[in-house]
């Protein structure tokens, strides 16, 4: 059960990255109007300015740390775990 969630916490970190990357490559191609950025079919905002994008991907680059720690600590948790029980026996 661990491995699933340090699984789905790792795919949930490659999206956020995705992301912050599509929205850092738009950032000099944006019209007058801004655009709307949406997240796994979810609509963030319908119109953000060009000034405005830098932060939002910013904010998904970061956000695609978290669940990326949070995984690694679930999976070195079960590894020491695992070893200290054999040190044991």
């Amino acid at each position: 059960m661990k491995w699933l969630w340090v699984l789905m916490l790792s795919a949930i970190s490659v999206l956020f990255l995705f992301k912050g990357i599509e929205l850092w490559s738009v950032i000099d191609h944006v019209d007058g109007d801004g655009i709307g950025i949406t997240f796994l079919g979810f609509s963030i905002n319908d119109r953000v300015l060009n000034e405005s994008i830098s932060g939002y991907a910013l904010g998904f680059t970061i956000a695609s740390i978290i669940p990326f720690l949070v995984a690694a600590n679930i999976a070195l948790r079960a590894k020491m775990k695992k070893h200290l029980d054999a040190e044991k026996i």
